[in-house]
């Protein structure tokens, strides 16, 4: 069994921005997903879900 110091469960906004955020800071992080992203495809129709981002949220993610 491999060692991980984090283990996010979920790879959306939230979990990838945390992962972003640990980064760098010598931590064994690991990312699970239930499935893998379905490879982009210009000709699919695009996706019209919608989210807002807060000024706080926009720095914190600037910042990482």
């Amino acid at each position: 069994m491999e060692h991980r110091d984090i283990v996010i469960v979920g790879g959306g906004m939230v979990g990838s921005a945390l992962a972003a955020a640990l980064a760098g800071n010598g931590l064994s992080i690991c990312v699970l997903e239930r499935e893998a992203p379905a490879p982009f495809d210009p000709e699919q129709d695009p996706d019209l879900r919608v989210s807002a981002i807060s000024p706080a949220s926009a720095r914190f993610l600037a910042g990482i």
